[in-house]
C-alpha cells in the first residue's frame, strides 16, 4: 500500500530537482537542435569527410541523405479520416504475408529448492488474403536445473541470463523457421512477404553481458540476418519508445559538441516530421556503451556496417518508432515497399503493428499463469518423488490463495 499524500510531499520537496533536469533537457536539446539545421546543410560527402576519423560515429548517411536535405523523407498519401488510412492499409497489405514472434518467460523462483524455469514463444501469420488467412500458435519449454547453468567468474551458477538467452534463441530460431517457411510466398503471389521484430537488430543490451552470454547473443542475431537475405524475406526490427542516441553521436562527432545525455534520436526527429514521414536511411555505427569494450555491432561481422534505421512517424503526438533493417533491403530497391508494409500494419493495429501486438498478446504469461506453473511443478514432484522444498513465506501465501 502507498500513501498519496507522502508521495506529493516528497515530490513537492524535490521539485527544484525534478525542474534542474527539464532545464539541462532543454538547453542539450536546443544545441542539438541548432546542429540538426547545420546538418541539413552539408552534402553527404562532406558529412562522411568530418566523420571519416571515427571507427563508431554513431551512424553513417546514405546515398538518400542527399535526396532528404531537410532530413524527411514524405509520406505521399494523406488521409482525410481513418476510414481512408484502413483502406490504403488494406490494399498495401493485400497478398503480403507479415509475420511476428515474440516470447515471455517463468524465472527460477527463488522460493523452491529446485530451480526450474520455462520459456513461451508465440507466432502470428497474416497472409492478408480476401478469403482471411492467418495461423497462431505457441511452443513452451521447461528449462531443468543444468539448463539453467551459467559460467561466471570461473563458476557454474544458476542465473535468469540463462532463461532470457533461451526465449532470445527460440524467437529467432522461429523467425527463421519461418522465413524459409514463407519465402515460397513471393514464386506464387509476386508479393513480398516481411518479417518483424519486436527488437533492436543492434541488441545493444548485449554490450553489458560477459562472455559467452554475449558472443551467443552475436551469433544468433547472425543467423537471423543471414536467414532473411539468404531467403530474401525482409527483416524489420521495431521500437516503438526508442533511447538510441546514433544520430545525436553523429551531430556530436560531427560538430564538436558534447556528448548528449538528455536528448534521444527520436525526440530530436520528430519535430521534422508528419504522420507515415520518415527519416532518410542511415547506416548504423554504434559502439558500445561499456567504454572498456567494443559493441556488439563490432562482432556482426559482414553486418557490422550492414544495419540500417529510419525514424517512422507512427503516431500524431509521440515520437517516432525506429526501424532496423539489414541493409540488403535498400540496395535490392525494396526499402520504401517495407515501410509502406510497417505503416499499414501500424494503421491496422491504431498506431503499433498489428501482427507484433497480436503475437505479444498471444505469448503473454501472467501472474495467474505463473502460480499455475509453479503449483503443477509442485504437484508433479510429490507425485514423481522428487524432493522439493519450498519456503514458509512461499507455502504461507499459497495457503491464503
Amino acid at each position: 500500500m502507498i500513501l498519496h499524500r507522502k508521495i506529493l510531499d516528497q515530490l513537492h520537496a524535490k521539485h527544484s530537482r525534478f525542474a534542474a533536469f527539464d532545464d539541462d533537457f532543454q538547453s542539450e536539446a536546443e544545441t542539438y537542435r541548432r546542429a540538426l539545421r547545420e546538418l541539413c546543410e552539408l552534402s553527404r560527402e562532406e558529412l562522411l569527410l568530418r566523420l571519416e576519423s571515427r571507427a563508431t560515429p554513431g551512424a553513417l548517411p546514405t546515398a538518400e541523405f542527399d535526396q532528404a536535405r531537410s532530413l524527411r523523407v514524405k509520406f505521399a498519401a494523406r488521409f482525410a479520416s481513418h476510414q481512408e488510412a484502413r483502406a490504403w492499409a488494406h490494399a498495401a497489405l493485400l497478398d503480403h504475408t507479415t509475420f511476428a514472434a515474440d516470447g515471455s518467460q517463468i524465472q527460477p523462483a527463488d522460493d523452491f529448492s529446485i530451480p526450474v524455469a520455462a520459456v513461451q514463444v508465440a507466432w502470428f501469420i497474416n497472409h492478408h488474403r480476401p478469403e482471411g488467412s492467418y495461423t497462431k500458435d505457441v511452443d513452451f519449454e521447461v528449462l531443468a536445473p543444468d539448463e539453467l547453468l551459467i559460467e561466471l567468474n570461473g563458476a557454474q551458477v544458476i542465473s535468469e541470463q540463462s532463461v532470457n538467452l533461451r526465449r532470445f534463441e527460440l524467437e529467432v530460431t522461429t523467425l527463421c523457421h519461418l522465413m524459409r517457411q514463407l519465402a515460397a510466398d513471393r514464386e506464387h503471389t509476386g508479393k513480398t512477404p516481411l518479417a518483424l521484430f519486436d527488437n533492436s537488430l543492434v541488441i545493444s543490451f548485449a554490450d553489458r553481458l560477459q562472455e559467452p552470454q554475449r558472443a551467443e547473443y552475436s551469433h544468433l542475431m547472425l543467423l537471423l540476418l543471414r536467414c532473411s537475405e539468404e531467403t530474401g524475406v525482409p527483416l524489420v526490427g521495431y521500437v516503438d519508445t526508442s533511447q538510441a542516441r546514433d544520430l545525436t553521436r553523429l551531430l556530436a562527432h560531427a560538430f564538436g559538441l558534447r556528448e548528449a545525455t538528455k536528448i534521444h534520436d527520436a525526440e530530436l526527429v520528430s519535430e521534422l516530421l508528419q504522420w507515415g514521414d520518415r527519416t532518410p536511411l542511415f547506416v548504423c555505427a554504434r559502439g558500445s556503451a561499456d567504454k572498456k569494450q567494443q559493441g556488439i555491432l563490432e562482432s556482426f561481422e559482414e553486418y557490422r556496417r550492414g544495419i540500417g534505421f529510419v525514424y517512422l512517424q507512427t503516431t500524431a503526438a509521440a515520437p517516432p518508432a525506429r526501424l532496423d533493417l539489414p541493409l540488403w533491403i535498400y540496395e535490392r530497391g525494396l526499402l520504401d515497399e517495407v515501410i509502406d508494409l510497417v505503416r499499414a500494419e501500424v494503421i491496422v493495429g491504431n498506431g503499433y503493428p498489428y501482427v507484433i501486438e497480436t503475437a505479444d498478446a498471444a505469448a503473454v504469461i501472467t501472474m495467474k499463469d505463473r502460480e499455475a506453473f509453479y503449483a503443477i511443478f509442485q504437484k508433479f514432484a510429490e507425485e514423481r518423488g522428487v524432493a522439493l522444498r519450498i519456503s514458509q513465506k512461499a507455502a504461507s501465501k499459497s495457503r491464503r490463495r
